[in-house]
């Protein structure tokens, strides 16, 4: 059982060099992970305005590892992802609700609320 009988050892902050390792340690596997889930297409748009955007400076560290690029390119990938999700999940909701409201007026039902019949639909397709 190797694995349960090492300890972690916490990171040593005393000094500003155990710092900037630490910090340095701990950012590459998240950087590895930030890069590998991010879309290609938001890196290269935001590098490519980092050039214009960034003062003279600063331009020589543009890359595609650099944090300062990656860090918003993950957070609107993930933005992207979720809402392409969360629109998927809305459109047959809006579909049921549409077909019930048309089916209510077809029949001269005007006064039955299409919620009434929508909801226990939407309950027996989705849950």
């Amino acid at each position: 059982w190797p694995r349960y009988s090492t300890r972690q050892v916490p990171a040593d902050l005393s000094s500003m060099d155990n710092l900037k390792t630490s910090v340095t340690n701990g950012v590459a596997p998240l950087q590895k992970f930030m890069t590998h889930n991010t879309d290609p297409d938001i890196l290269i748009h935001l590098q490519e305005n980092s050039v214009r955007m960034w003062p003279k400076e600063m331009l020589d560290s543009v890359n595609k590892d650099n944090l300062l690029l990656v860090i918003p390119a993950f957070v609107l990938s993930e933005l992207q992802a979720g809402f392409k999700i969360g629109f998927l999940i809305y459109i047959p909701f809006i579909v049921i609700d549409l077909i019930v409201s048309n089916v209510l007026l077809a029949l001269g039902m005007q006064m039955v609320a299409p919620m009434t019949l929508s909801l226990p639909l939407k309950m027996l397709l989705f849950v």
